[in-house]
């Protein structure tokens, strides 16, 4: 019966989702007639989000609505005789809501005083034992059911008692720990993780402030740059790319990858040499003068800028244009016709591409950490068409010879394309750029996993 009741509920909805409110009200009240006082709200509530203030609803909707109300309340001293507090305190809950919602529509119900009491009354029992369990919980530091037990108070009163501070403790004493464990092993980036996450919760949480600072420290991974090699013909690129490197790692937004300061370091390493076969015990040695835990060289391996043969050939086409004819009753109108022509398409490419090579070499034991060869590219390429038809009347020709009308977009686009491939000295710009940050990204990764 009730799965009866329920499949003629679910039609009525789809029944009524094209009328009016007077069709909607009529079949509400059908259903509360049939004790459906659900179903029956639902459809009153539609009808006068409707059109608001239709009394016929607003009528059905204080009888219907109160039934509703009243098997929540049921359902609420139920829960309350047999001690469930939270089932009783979230069916309260509920009928607020509910409350809340009808009166969006203008129409009252009533939940009787004597509920209310009963429910704040039960509140007060039941913050009182929740306080008690979190506060055990705490003690155990069994910080996670804390957390839960802390957030449900919060939500049934958001000032009770000391539940906010130690809902913060919950928080925080587990990242903190895990922070400390993580420096203690110089986890470096674990431990910084944590601790960020304590600070944001409490900016004064015991000392993490402080260990996040020495964390920061301790982790440092200091990097002195040095000059890249490269033949007499790519210094400027070589100086590009270390200059490139360099500021990009002063600005990385990884706090452990830092740069020995650029005075200091050029006093110490002034004038010595990298070779990218090694590094000589001195230069180790001024390294670690320095500060820098390894120090980044690299080499420009190749440079090539190459521009291809212009490439020009004529192709066959049509010239749109219209002409004059006598139609079936001897009047004169304008056909589109297609006359011969022709056009030259024109081609070229440009290419530049640089191969370097960058090194991490350690300044403890001169070994090398990192090295990678990365190689990137710039093309640009042109392709236009020249006649001595304007664009919009020049259609191309199919390989049968045919008039190839679906053509003329693409004929548009290349008469009016680009003729001039872009500069060489733009597109190395361009390629050094992408070198760089190509080098950038192979440090950084490589950081990120040496540091842990």
């Amino acid at each position: 019966m009730i799965r009866l009741l329920l499949l003629l509920s679910g039609l009525a909805f789809l029944l009524v989702s094209c009328n009016g409110p007077k069709g909607i009200t009529k079949r509400a009240t059908e259903l509360q007639m049939a004790g459906m006082d659900r179903q029956a709200a639902d459809l009153y509530y539609m009808a006068l989000r409707k059109k608001p203030g239709y009394i016929d609803a607003m009528v059905g909707l204080k009888l219907s609505g109160q039934g509703v109300l009243d098997a929540e309340l049921g359902e609420f001293q139920r829960f309350a005789m047999s001690g469930e507090r939270a089932n009783a305190i979230s069916t309260f809950d509920n009928m607020t809501r509910y409350v809340a919602k009808i009166a969006s529509v203008k129409v009252d119900l009533l939940i009787p005083p004597s509920t209310s009491k009963t429910h704040a009354n039960l509140v007060d029992d039941h913050l009182i034992e929740l306080d008690e369990q979190a506060h055990t919980q705490m003690a155990e530091e069994d910080f996670a059911s804390a957390e839960t037990t802390l957030k449900e108070i919060l939500q049934l009163d958001p000032t009770f008692g000391d539940a906010a501070a130690l809902l913060i403790v919950a928080k925080a004493e587990p990242k903190y720990r895990a922070g400390k464990l993580a420096y203690e092993a110089a986890l470096y980036r674990t431990a910084t993780s944590n601790l960020n996450e304590v600070i944001r919760l409490d900016k004064e949480y015991k000392d993490a402030r402080e260990l996040l600072a020495v964390a920061l420290e301790e982790g440092r991974f200091n990097v002195a740059v040095t000059s890249f090699e490269s033949n007499a013909n790519q210094k400027d690129i070589a100086l590009e790319m270390r200059s490139g490197i360099q500021n990009a790692l002063l600005n990385t937004t990884d706090p452990f990858i830092g740069v020995v300061d650029r005075t200091l370091r050029e006093d110490i390493i002034a004038e010595q040499e990298l070779s990218l076969s090694g590094i000589s015990d001195e230069t180790v040695d001024v390294g670690g003068i320095a500060g820098a835990k390894a120090i980044l060289t690299g080499a420009v391996l190749q440079f090539s800028s190459e521009t291809s043969r212009p490439i020009s050939t004529t192709r066959n086409a049509f010239r749109k244009y219209f002409k004059e004819v006598l139609d079936d009753e001897g009047k004169t109108k304008k056909v589109a016709a297609f006359a011969p022509a022709r056009y030259t398409l024109h081609n070229q490419r440009r290419t530049v591409q640089l191969k370097f090579e960058i090194k991490l070499v350690s300044t403890e034991t001169g070994a090398v950490l990192m090295s990678q060869v990365e190689q990137v590219q710039v093309e640009d390429a042109i392709e236009f068409a020249v006649s001595q038809v304007q664009a919009g009347s020049l259609y191309p020709a199919r390989s049968n010879g045919a008039v190839d009308r679906n053509g003329q977009r693409r004929m548009n686009q290349l008469l009016r394309a680009p003729r001039e491939l872009r500069p060489a000295s733009s597109m190395r710009t361009q390629l050094v750029a992408q070198a760089i940050a190509r080098g950038q990204k192979d440090i950084e990764g490589f950081l990120s996993q040496h540091i842990q």
